[in-house]
């Protein structure tokens, strides 16, 4: 095994299943994650919510186990279980103390591959999923966020809360989440990501053991419709009777596979997703200005397999809603027409370069690092790599690559509030 600053032990097995371990021996649990590329992006046109809803159901009941013996085998494993769905991803996390590995291997099975959806279960489901989605769309800035994904993304599934609507959630029944996850969960789809105190290969074993006769015939690669950006500028208003004016503003971003990726990581520190005392926007406008209670700016932190979106946001008061508009527009111009300065572009690099140990800090988030660098084809040594990439950015390329990037002729504003 190639020594890297962190290890990783990767099998493929037959069926297309992909196991990473990697051994962390400084405390005794171990972290299990079972991820199919799959989520709201998957979701039927007249379906939102189809994925998250399916995903929420898997550890309600399997041919082998009920809910409730779910329930009682975690707990007695002192461990626990969760399931989680995203705009692309979906699947479950076990963390256990690394002697019950076996049987959290076991159960993390029967949730992902032998789901039986149980009726009465749903019901209960339904109801919490709809009592989130109306929290969320008593929320001000989440309708925004909503409403300007809907604009960017037309007629896209990603255009549409993972969450879902409450209407489409209220309606769907349990042969409907099964024929979903036929289609979705598979061996070929899915990565196994194993993190803690292990033995790599006595957990690949136990891992091919248990999930190399797993199969999946009727899975079917979603091919949803393409994207494209904005051709025109639009303007959408929510009216909220709330205290505060929530502003989104912005277009289509990029695939973290992108070229542009790390200029683009540079240039959001800069303009609006640093520290506030360093990035432009929460400085000027917050700080400065006294415009905003929240602001920021972002295109590379939502990037994924699909495009992210490029998003400028502001919240203030009322009486401030043309200044605040004013001030973000005003603050992406800047630096597309008279760039960065060589101070802001150290500070950047420092910035990113300095916190990125901290998203290794335990066991699940070192879990997320390997399963996106075997998703974007990253190398298990990118922990090594990474600096490297981002010492290497010129001040010219952040330059060259925000106008190549940033769109304000044809961008979406979407402002929620007492408009």
């Amino acid at each position: 095994m190639k020594k890297h600053a962190i290890p990783v032990v990767r099998h493929q097995l037959p069926s297309g299943l992909v196991l990473l371990v990697s051994p962390n021996s400084k405390i005794p649990l171990v972290h299990v994650n079972v991820v199919a590329r799959c989520g709201a992006v998957d979701n039927p046109a007249n379906r939102p919510g189809l994925a998250s809803l399916m995903t929420r159901m898997l550890d309600e009941g399997t041919t082998r186990y009920s809910h409730r013996k779910i329930a009682e085998i975690i707990e007695n494993l002192g461990g626990s279980l969760t399931t989680f769905s995203s705009r692309e991803l979906s699947g479950v996390s076990v963390s256990v103390l690394s002697g019950e590995l076996p049987r959290a291997i076991n159960l993390a099975h029967s949730v992902v591959a032998e789901p039986v959806f149980p009726k009465r279960r749903l019901k209960l489901e339904r109801e919490k999923a709809r009592n989130q989605i109306r929290s969320a769309n008593d929320n001000p800035q989440v309708v925004a966020s909503n409403e300007f994904n809907r604009v960017i993304y037309r007629h896209h599934p990603l255009g549409e809360p993972v969450l879902g609507k409450e209407e489409s959630v209220c309606s769907m029944n349990s042969a409907e989440l099964a024929e979903f996850h036929r289609r979705t969960f598979a061996p070929q789809n899915t990565i196994i990501v194993v993190v803690g105190d292990v033995e790599p290969e006595k957990c690949a074993s136990l891992l091919s053991e248990k999930f190399g006769s797993w199969r999946n015939q009727s899975y079917r690669p979603t091919t949803p419709p393409q994207l494209a950006p904005l051709k025109e500028k639009v303007i959408r208003q929510i009216s909220m009777p709330k205290q505060q004016i929530n502003i989104y503003l912005g277009h289509l971003g990029i695939r973290r596979k992108d070229a542009d990726y790390y200029p683009l990581q540079v240039m959001d520190v800069i303009l609006g997703g640093g520290p506030g005392f360093t990035s432009r926007i929460p400085a000027r406008l917050r700080d400065q200005q006294g415009l905003a209670y929240a602001t920021y700016s972002d295109i590379s932190g939502s990037s994924g397999l699909y495009p992210g979106r490029f998003a400028a946001f502001i919240s203030t008061s009322p009486e401030n809603r043309e200044k605040a508009l004013t001030g973000l527009i005003g603050e992406i111009k800047s630096l597309l027409e008279d760039g960065i300065t060589e101070k802001e572009l150290a500070s950047a690099k420092s910035y990113l370069t300095g916190s990125f140990v901290f998203d290794f800090q335990s066991n699940g988030h070192v879990a997320r690092f390997i399963l996106s660098a075997e998703m974007f084809n990253l190398g298990f040594d990118y922990l090594d790599q990474y600096p490297r990439l981002i010492q290497s950015i010129t001040r010219a390329r952040v330059e060259q690559i925000a106008r190549k990037r940033l769109d304000l002729e044809h961008f979406a504003t979407v402002i929620v509030g007492p408009v």
